[in-house]
């Protein structure tokens, strides 16, 4: 049996010297009462929850912050305070301010200082069929506001017909260009009050306000320079760099919608134009198509076509150069009484075999879309960013909009409910997710350490928000499980889940890799490929059936939002690309 040791210090007088060395006496040193034991523990359990809501905190701005991007983009967040009952808002280096109740209603006092004042009176004194297309979607908006106008000083809302978004996009895109630090040339004002010029300069500001909300910087060629023809702007992706030399086209269409100038055709005339980068060329159909599937349908034509062009293009006797194609179809001037479908987006290549093609394995599609990363991160952000904010900050509609709100259910927050035994207790939300229409949240008591789970209901708007931000609705980042549709979804979920795994761990997770001397000389991240491919390999072969990309696209026709008037609508002409 081992001896039991006592350890003996000496013993310290109130008096004597403080063992720390101070100088001072250790009764008023580390003799005084706050470093007695229980003090000791009272203050590190108040370090704890200083360090825990601390975390908590961080989580909540991150959690802002990406709620924010994901309704304003990656570009200038909106700067904006309200003080006495008036909203200012910042673009660029001007002022604006108003008694703005929502963003919507800043764009359109916006607009009409960009435009000019005097320019839309004298629009509006014309004959309404007359008028320039800007001024009567501003009519179609004003009678929607006056049919739907509550008391005085009351917020309401409209139908988002075709004419409102129209006349929202353009405001929204005019104020991007001015806030990303970009002057609005004359020039680009000039095209947009003429007639003529206007399809044009609008898509022009449309893709001007993609880039932007994507995170990259615009530099507008020089409007005077005549010399030669050049794109119309340069823009740099700002994470890496890379320069891309930017041609927008929409093409012109005749009454009714069918286009006048063929596909092959406006890629030409982009293609002509001076480029000192890697080109990236837009193409608008501008057709009158009402369902997903007819956009489709058109957008596969034109892939054809672009795919038939690169043998036979030439430029001034020389082959075509390369360029990255981004075909797209803005149906909101073609549906200005109905609730047109949204913007069709497909992204190709022209000459870029390795870009958007059938790849042999997934890391081989990984790798190819590393090569073009600014692109994909464009039609991602094409695809997320389709909505004009409705709130200055990134708040939530429901937060700031109802008129008797209910508190928003936030991790970390507590809340008065009934308890496991059914008497009312102080919880806290721990986490949480909605399913039929309500939240289903993991509760706790913080006295008694209980853990349940409690349901809430949730109103209309709430679960409209949710829909919108189903990562950050709870006020903190919890990623939500998403429908995984292709087999880059599968391959995705699976790097992401290991991208901060050590070497050895991944390594210890191929243990049937014919040659384990070469993984340990692969990078982490090459490990993280490796088992990211062999795992979506293995969920295949468990049962998951990837779509492929013409069967997602077959899966979203005619889900888009049916026209007020369906026997009004009309087929597209299959022969007009």
């Amino acid at each position: 049996m081992s001896d039991t040791f006592r350890r003996n210090g000496p013993k310290i007088g109130r008096n004597d010297a403080c063992i720390c060395g101070s100088g001072r006496k250790f009764k008023h040193c580390h003799g005084g009462s706050q470093y007695a034991l229980p003090n000791l523990i009272a203050t590190a359990d108040l370090e704890r929850q200083i360090v825990a809501e601390g975390k908590r905190q961080f989580e909540r701005h991150k959690a802002r912050e990406m709620q924010r991007q994901k309704q304003q983009g990656l570009g200038r967040p909106i700067i904006s305070v309200e003080h006495k009952g008036y909203r200012f808002v910042a673009v660029g280096n001007r002022m604006h301010y108003g008694k703005w109740k929502t963003f919507a209603d800043f764009l359109h006092n916006y607009i009409k200082v960009t435009i000019g004042s005097d320019w839309g009176n004298a629009e509006i004194a014309k004959p309404l069929g007359e008028r320039h297309p800007l001024m009567q979607w501003y009519d179609k908006l004003c009678h929607l506001q006056m049919a739907h106008a509550g008391k005085p000083g009351e917020l309401f809302s409209t139908p988002v017909t075709g004419a409102v978004s129209a006349y929202n996009r353009l405001a929204y895109n005019l104020y991007l260009i001015a806030h990303n630090g970009k002057d609005i040339q004359t020039r680009l004002l000039a095209r947009l009050k003429n007639k003529d010029n206007f399809q044009g300069a609008y898509y022009e500001t449309q893709v001007a306000a993609w880039l932007t909300k994507a995170g990259f910087e615009l530099e507008f060629e020089d409007e005077q320079d005549m010399s030669s023809t050049h794109c119309e702007f340069t823009a740099t992706y700002v994470p890496t760099g890379e320069k891309y030399s930017v041609e927008a086209k929409s093409r012109e269409t005749r009454p009714g919608g069918s286009a006048r100038t063929p596909v092959g055709q406006q890629l030409r005339k982009a293609l002509v134009k001076k480029a000192d980068h890697k080109r990236l060329v837009f193409i608008d159909l501008n057709k009158a198509l009402h369902t997903q599937e007819a956009a489709y349908r058109a957008a596969e034509r034109a892939e054809c076509i672009l795919k038939q062009s690169e043998k036979i293009m030439e430029i001034d006797g020389a082959p075509a150069p390369p360029a990255y194609v981004c075909i797209t179809n803005m149906n909101d001037q073609h549906a200005l009484d109905d609730s047109a479908i949204a913007t069709m987006v497909s992204f190709s290549g022209f000459k870029l075999p390795d870009f958007m093609s059938e790849y042999e394995s997934p890391r081989d599609a990984a790798r190819a879309r590393e090569r073009h990363l600014p692109m994909f991160r464009l039609l991602k952000s094409i695809e997320e960013h389709f909505e004009i904010p409705q709130t200055f900050g990134g708040e939530l509609p429901s937060e700031v909009f109802s008129t008797d709100p209910m508190p928003r259910l936030k991790v970390g927050q507590l809340y008065l409910v009934p308890g496991p035994d059914g008497v009312e207790v102080p919880a806290e939300l721990m986490q949480a997710v909605v399913m039929d229409k309500k939240a289903y949240a993991v509760l706790r008591d913080p006295k008694s350490g209980k853990n349940w789970i409690g349901t809430f209901e949730m109103t209309p708007e709430e679960l409209a928000d949710y829909a919108r931000h189903p990562d950050t609705y709870f006020g903190v980042y919890q990623r939500q499980s998403k429908g995984l549709q292709t087999i880059m979804d599968m391959y995705d979920f699976f790097a992401e889940s290991h991208e901060n795994t050590p070497k050895d761990k991944l390594i210890a997770l191929l243990p049937n890799y014919p040659d384990q001397e070469e993984l340990k000389r692969l990078s982490q991240k090459e490990l993280v490929e490796i088992v990211a491919e062999r795992y979506t390999y293995g969920a295949m072969a468990s049962g998951f059936k990837p779509k492929t990309r013409e069967e997602i696209r077959t899966g979203r026709r005619g889900h888009g939002r049916a026209p007020a008037q369906p026997e009004e609508v009309k087929p597209p002409a299959e022969g007009d690309d």
